[in-house]
């Protein structure tokens, strides 16, 4: 199968599509968000959506999730497919990162990439006794795209804008509003009924 995987420590040029063997027993599974599980799955890996609302199921499935969990702790301990994981994005942070690696296969690895569970550090955080043996953990922030170390030139946008194009990856936004809408807008985002991406153009 074909997929998107971590090489190695590191950002977006840890990332590597390639062919990959099939995992036993399950192909491909993938603990991800909405916001990247898009491009894997357009890339043939199976994934598995995780989100904190169920009323969210339907829209990911029909993105191409296998199937939709519900987030909360212990899911490692929830999930049938604890230990058999080949990668984790974990865009809810510290308090999940070390369930996250709980999932992960031998060899398998967790990027942290995201903060929407707060930034309270890991309480006694002790990688020899809390952390799985054999298994990665790699953080990227969004902050550093377009410096030296990740210009925006390693990011495929053209290819990723022909596939939306082509209808093979789905990137509409969820709202889109009108500048003079704004308000609206702010309001909908504060009160977490977004449900997506909200874009705000003028017209």
């Amino acid at each position: 199968m074909r997929a998107i995987v971590l090489e190695k420590f590191g950002g977006l040029d840890s990332l590597v599509y390639q062919e990959i063997p099939d995992p036993e027993p399950m192909a491909g599974h993938v603990v991800i968000e909405i916001k990247a599980f898009g491009i894997n799955h357009n890339a043939g890996a199976r994934v598995i959506a995780t989100t904190r609302s169920g009323e969210r199921s339907p829209r990911l499935e029909a993105l191409g999730a296998v199937r939709v969990e519900q987030e909360g702790p212990d899911l490692s301990k929830r999930i049938a497919e604890a230990k058999q994981f080949d990668a984790v994005l974990d865009l809810v942070g510290n308090s999940t990162i070390l369930d996250s690696l709980a999932m992960l296969r031998r060899g398998g690895r967790a990027c942290l990439a995201g903060w929407l569970g707060g930034l309270e550090p890991i309480k006694d955080f002790n990688p020899l006794l809390q952390m799985s043996s054999g298994v990665y953990l790699t953080f990227f922030g969004s902050f550093v795209f377009g410096t030296p170390g990740f210009p925006l030139s390693d990011v495929p946008l053209q290819e990723i804008a022909q596939d939306v194009a082509a209808g093979k990856l789905k990137a509409k936004p969820a709202r889109v509003f009108g500048f003079e809408e704004i308000r609206e807008a702010h309001r909908i985002m504060e009160a977490g009924e977004a449900g997506g991406k909200m874009v705000v153009v003028r017209r």
